[in-house]
């Protein structure tokens, strides 16, 4: 018997004072030893409820109404907290996808190593230095960074870190939850590249979680596809590249973006710029210790417009400007240096509160997690109609008129991003909903407001290939049939050039490059441009790529 880690029959139920909402629905799939799994699907599939499952850590009301999952053979389910915290870690650990919620940062990297070994077994204080060397040695990162805190790090170098920590123990299983999402295709390949390098030399397994059918199929041995609580199909990735054995894994491969496939480009462009940002340079000024007196240059000499009924790509990795630059275009931040003005209004002057809500009619966003922007008690009409009493003006109306006009325009947003027929939404809360759907009723609260720009910050990152690519045409649309501008904020420079009139790369808080995108992909100039573009090629990973 070769299989390390066995589910059979998982369900997962939600259980509140209205339903039982099934997250997970009589699961079955097995990972072998020495085997990467990799389980696909979108946000609320309910790969992450599986893992929570598997290490036990599923919170209220969420509870295992059926099921069995064995670990070498043993049923994990009847351990009891102190039998599970010794499996912890030792036999099974996790990397998370956002290392900075992962690490504590007010510790340094080593201490939390250490905090690590000694919780789950007994080391001599001299083999301590030893072992954290081993491990910071074994992802890649000099030992210097030992002695930084977390926010000193790069996104790329602070995931590296949570793996080592992962590694710590010597575990037979490693759960990767998403732990690229956050990262630009360039340092998620050499993560990757890592992971598989220790998985190589140690013999581990994997469960690779994540929503990129595209990335799992370049190095996983099989993978399954989640889809509302079902596992629709389970194959080898050989078969799965090929369409799989199900209807949605065929439709998940027809719809991955291919950087050779560029938007027909549009007949005309406004020379009418909307947005002109010129020098522009956010600082993050020193707020304690761990900042240097200079403070963190987040943006340094920014310089582009957008114009009226043009997509803008900005593309970079977490922590390169891109939504920073989002902040300060909706007045969340003030900024230092330079010039931000909304149809020649300089932003800086917008004081007060009636002015700067004024202001933000205008631009409107639409933000990464569709589970994090809705409140999960409001229903559609709640969300919409607080919208419209902000945004529209309706004091001529009696309290029946304004009801039905409240309710008529909700109707009509709702048509207006593909939600049909829109009845059926009206009432809905945000868990009875697909992630595709959630993202479709954020941008139809942006739309309440007849803004000039929408900011979309990462709004597909979260949703499997098939609804990105609906929410990409949406937005497409939406450009096309009310002349809205756009910034599309991503890390994905495939699914900017899908949509996107121009390409700007951000890189430590500078352009690196801009231009149309089939100018950047067919003539990159700038080396990060490169390396962008080669680490979205397909066929990126061979065995070669680890010896």
């Amino acid at each position: 018997m070769n299989e390390l880690l066995e589910i059979k029959k998982l369900s997962v139920d939600f259980l509140t004072d209205k339903e039982n909402f099934i997250a997970v629905n009589k699961v079955s799939f097995d990972i072998q030893n020495n085997e990467i799994f990799g389980l696909v699907g979108e946000s609320g599939s309910g790969k992450s409820t599986i893992v929570k499952s598997i290490l036990k850590i599923l919170p209220a009301p969420g509870i295992i109404s059926n099921g069995e999952i064995l670990f070498n053979g043993n049923d994990i389910l009847p351990l009891d907290e102190e039998e599970m915290s010794e499996l912890r870690w030792k036999n099974i650990s996790i990397v998370k996808q956002k290392a900075l919620n992962s690490l504590n940062p007010l510790l340094k990297i080593k201490k939390q190593i250490v905090d690590t070994l000694i919780s789950h077994q007994f080391i001599e204080q001299f083999e301590i230095d030893n072992k954290c060397n081993e491990l910071i040695d074994m992802v890649g990162i000099d030992r210097t960074y030992l002695n930084s805190y977390p926010h000193e790090l790069s996104g790329g170098m602070r995931q590296r870190v949570v793996i080592a920590i992962a590694l710590a123990l010597n575990p037979k299983l490693i759960i990767m939850d998403e732990p690229t999402t956050a990262l630009d295709v360039v340092i998620e390949k050499d993560i990757i590249l890592k992971i598989l390098e220790l998985k190589e030399k140690l013999g581990f397994s994997i469960l690779f979680i994540t929503h990129d059918l595209e990335l799992i199929l370049e190095f996983a041995d099989r993978v399954g596809v989640m889809k509302n609580g079902y596992l629709t199909d389970l194959d080898s990735s050989n078969i799965i590249k090929k369409g799989g054995n199900h209807k949605y894994t065929s439709k998940l491969i027809n719809s991955i973006p291919k950087l050779n496939k560029t938007i027909e480009s549009k007949e005309s462009v406004s020379e009418n710029p909307i947005i002109q940002i010129s020098n522009l340079t956010k600082i993050y000024q020193k707020q304690s210790k761990f900042f240097s007196s200079e403070g963190l240059k987040a943006l340094n000499d920014i310089s582009f417009n957008l114009y009226e009924n043009e997509i803008i790509g900005l593309v970079g990795e977490s922590g390169s400007g891109k939504s920073t630059i989002a902040k300060i275009l909706t007045k969340l931040i003030e900024y230092e240096k330079g010039s931000v003005k909304f149809n020649n209004v300089e932003l800086s002057k917008l004081k007060g509160r009636n002015k700067t809500l004024s202001f933000r009619k205008n631009i409107q966003m639409v933000f990464q997690d569709p589970f994090a922007s809705l409140n999960s008690f409001h229903t559609v009409y709640n969300h919409l109609s607080r919208s419209i009493l902000i945004h529209m003006p309706l004091s001529g109306y009696s309290k029946k008129e304004k009801k039905e006009v409240i309710r008529q325009e909700i109707l009509k947003k709702l048509g207006e991003v593909g939600l049909s027929p829109a009845e059926s939404f009206i009432n809905k809360y945000p868990h009875e909903m697909s992630g595709g759907e959630r993202q479709r009723i954020s941008l139809a609260r942006a739309l309440i407001a007849n803004p000039k720009v929408i900011i979309a910050d990462e709004p597909t990152s979260m949703l499997d290939m098939s609804i990105r690519m609906e929410i990409l045409n949406l937005f497409k649309k939406l450009n096309q049939d009310k002349n809205i501008s756009i910034i599309f904020i991503t890390h994905d420079i495939a699914s900017a050039c899908t949509l996107s009139d121009r390409i700007i790369i951000l890189k430590n808080g500078k352009i690196v490059e801009k231009g149309k995108p089939e100018k950047i992909i067919n003539h990159p100039k700038h080396e990060y441009s490169k390396l962008l573009i080669s680490s979205c090629q397909p066929g990126w990973f061979t065995k070669n790529s680890i010896a």
